[in-house]
């Protein structure tokens, strides 16, 4: 009988990279929102996943930043936290913008450690071949990188091959989650960060940074199999409470729309979703509103 081999592995890279998307691929299931706005991820999010004889728990974390409030900092500690232990770091680049400096300083910054480090160059199925092999041949000059994998995680196209490599770096024999598990997220985190998904996906490009989801109630309703969930869209400034809400509330109700759809297939029943935009002035540098809607402070 083969022996079980488990481990974590830390997925790390610039914002938008195409960190989430990979996650989601590599579990086989969504986790982690995913949108084109910098700083979608704020907390790191484990996917696990567990067949025979192995589980890898993957670490999705923020895209690589400077902190310029005290949220940017709680994420800039997670990925610092993230790489803690882990029998892995995989770096993600994003392969249709090019490989950048940003990205060989990352590379520069995990081979300092004795952590194996595997690249992944993202969207492929997006870049130009003779372009991406011109890119690709930036990352020879790296004695410290172990492998590096061109893959579309949006396709799943070679993150199979990835997965089976990444299985050779798992060093303990036990088994950290359930078989049925994949991820340490409650329901609550994953529904507020369905709604702040669609919130992303339909704001404009300067809000998004400035909101966060306070969930208010999460009931359900065993004979109906049904939810109610009531929730709050906190945003920083009342002209940007204006633009949330939308001419008429029609912008406040698609959120809710594309909020409830995804809640409703993520939770198996029937959902209804009460939003609510609430104005917290300066709330990214608020401990005690960090605290409040999940962004928990980190030592």
């Amino acid at each position: 009988m083969t022996q079980f081999k488990s481990g974590y592995i830390a997925i790390v890279g610039r914002a938008n990279a195409g960190k989430s998307t990979l996650l989601n691929s590599l579990i086989q299931q969504k986790i982690s929102i995913v949108s084109p706005k910098p700083q979608t991820t704020r907390e790191n999010i484990l996917g696990i996943w567990t067949e025979e004889g192995y589980q890898m728990i993957f670490v999705d974390t923020p895209g690589a930043l400077v902190p310029k409030n005290q949220l940017g900092s709680l994420m800039a500690k997670n990925i610092e936290n993230a790489i803690d232990g882990v029998d892995c770091i995989l770096l993600v680049i994003d392969g249709h913008d090019g490989i950048k400096n940003a990205d060989l300083d990352l590379v520069v910054k995990y081979s300092k450690t004795d952590i194996p480090l595997v690249v992944a160059v993202t969207k492929t199925d997006i870049s130009q071949p003779e372009k991406l092999m011109e890119q690709l041949s930036k990352l020879n000059a790296y004695p410290k990188i172990r492998e590096v994998f061109a893959l579309s995680a949006r396709k799943n196209k070679g993150v199979e091959e990835l997965k089976e490599h990444l299985k050779t770096y798992l060093t303990d024999d036990k088994m950290y989650f359930e078989a049925d598990e994949v991820t340490d997220k409650s329901e609550r985190f994953l529904v507020c960060e369905i709604i702040r998904e669609k919130a992303l996906l339909l704001l404009d490009k300067e809000i998004p940074h400035g909101i966060g989801i306070e969930l208010n109630k999460m009931i359900y309703n065993e004979l109906k199999n049904s939810w109610l969930i009531d929730a709050n869209i906190i945003t920083e400034k009342s002209t940007h409470k204006a633009i949330i809400l939308g001419k008429q509330g029609s912008m406040i109700k698609s959120i809710g729309t594309y909020a409830r759809e995804a809640i409703e297939k993520f939770l198996n029943a029937k959902v209804n979703l009460q939003l609510w935009v609430k104005i917290k002035e300066d709330w990214r540098n608020s401990n005690f509103v960090l605290t409040e809607i999940g962004y928990s402070k980190k030592d």
